[in-house]
């Protein structure tokens, strides 16, 4: 068998053409897990295609669980070492020691692997259902937990053997839950003379540290808006994507009245929810949630929120913080300043929307014990 070398130049050329090519496809969707690992994905019928966008020249990988743990969990480990890209169906056994197994059935599809100076961005595709049910989870219509990792070392030689992983316990950052299927794509909204922008954000709020969580309150009095609005879309605004690992959600609760604690409320920075009882009885009516994972929402074409401040003048945004870890280097307080974005217009729709919400509250009788 013979064979052709190609010229280094015309090689390295190629690649960049590569590269630069499909750098400009479309997604349905895009999340930042955190602020190192970016995951985009679209869906084809029966195939999900993800690229992955992690800021590191080390191994990256990206799993999927039933319940947010390891054990059991499907994943994909992949990296890029002198311009050679590795790429690995793997899996987690249920007795594992931290370190993935590789597959003996390998069911991802690898469309493009490069780095540049900073990131590793990886390219794959997969069935919904692989129909290995030994070492892969499929994704079903149903929240996932996506499992992501990322290390700032390759292994060497393209190892598959056990032990070869370098520090896998260090690359394993988190899992997420999110909602891969039947999602509406976000399709960028048409911003026209009629549709404006309202940011509300906290206030230098401080991020707890250690075990501790913070439920924040923070009430905002609307009362520009002298004839009804129609909310079009909604999203996040993350000041810091340090921060997200420690954002659990962000709930915005439309008003009923317009009490004076509501109105001294509107005017703090804000305060612990715990400590705003008496507003949160007043203020139960869900307008917008956010929660990591999370891509904001657009409204269909025939329908808005409507925002009438002779219906509803005050709005309280409750922030959910999980505390973060300090270390040597970190040890001033970590602060923030993030909230949501509502797009809003003139031009009414044709139906109000709202927002349903279905639940019970805890009680002793609806626990069952364990073993029952």
């Amino acid at each position: 068998m013979s064979s052709t070398k190609v010229p280094a130049a015309i090689l390295s050329a190629v690649l960049l053409l590569v590269a630069t090519t499909v750098s400009g496809a479309h997604w349905d969707h895009a999340v930042d897990l955190d602020e190192n690992y970016r995951l985009l994905w679209s869906i084809n019928n029966q195939d999900i295609t993800f690229e992955v966008q992690a800021r590191t020249l080390g191994y990256v990988g990206l799993g999927f669980s039933t319940d947010g743990s390891i054990y059991g969990a499907d994943v994909v480990i992949g990296w890029v070492d002198n311009g050679q890209v590795h790429f690995q169906d793997r899996h987690f056994k249920m007795n594992s020691n931290g370190e993935p197994h590789v597959d003996p059935s390998q069911d991802y599809v690898l469309l493009l692997g490069y780095e540049n100076a900073t990131h590793t961005v990886l390219r794959f595709r997969r069935k919904l259902d692989t129909c290995d049910t030994n070492q892969d989870v499929p994704i079903t219509n149903d929240t996932i937990r996506i499992i992501y990792m990322y290390h700032n070392r390759d292994p060497k030689n393209g190892a598959q053997a056990i032990g070869t992983l370098p520090d896998p316990a260090e690359a394993f950052k988190d899992s997420v839950p999110i909602f891969l299927t039947q999602r509406v794509n976000q399709v960028p909204i048409e911003l026209d003379s009629r549709t404006r922008t309202l940011e509300l954000r906290n206030k230098d709020v401080e991020i707890p540290m250690g075990d501790d969580n913070l439920r924040w309150c923070k009430m905002f009095k609307l009362d520009q808006f002298v004839r009804k609005q129609h909310m079009i879309r909604y999203e996040p605004v993350i000041e810091s994507r340090s921060n997200l690992p420690f954002m659990k959600h962000i709930i915005l609760y439309e008003c009923q009245g317009s009490t004076p604690e509501l109105e001294i409320m509107s005017r703090e920075f804000g305060r612990s929810c715990m400590k705003a009882e008496k507003e949160l009885l007043t203020c139960n009516s869900i307008v917008a949630a956010w929660s990591r994972g999370s891509e904001g929402f657009t409204f269909p074409l025939e329908a808005g929120y409507p925002l009438d401040s002779y219906q509803a003048r005050f709005y309280m945004m409750e922030t959910h913080y999980m505390g973060f870890q300090s270390n040597a280097i970190e040890t001033r307080p970590r602060m923030d300043n993030s909230g949501l974005r509502l797009y809003y217009t003139t031009t009414l729709r044709k139906h109000d929307a709202g927002v349903l919400s279905v639940g019970i509250q805890p009680n002793w009788p609806h626990i069952i014990a364990p073993g029952q």
